[in-house]
């Protein structure tokens, strides 16, 4: 799954702004659902992951403003 992939995943599932802790772990499950058991490669994923989803959709994230 393509980091785009993982993150309109993600905001398909967004009813409402969530805190950033919320977001990452939404994600971090989107990521652990494709079987990605290795450490070094789920945080590889996750953190340009979480940047580009602040990035896109920054009024998803209620703790906000994000300067990333």
């Amino acid at each position: 799954m393509t980091q785009k992939e993982i993150i309109d995943k993600v905001h398909g599932q967004m009813y409402e702004p969530m805190p950033l802790s919320e977001v990452i772990h939404r994600i971090a499950k989107v990521i652990l659902q494709e079987s990605e058991k290795d450490g070094k490669k789920f945080l590889s994923r996750l953190e340009p992951a979480t940047s580009a989803y602040a990035h896109a959709y920054p009024d998803d994230i209620s703790d906000g403003p994000w300067d990333i």
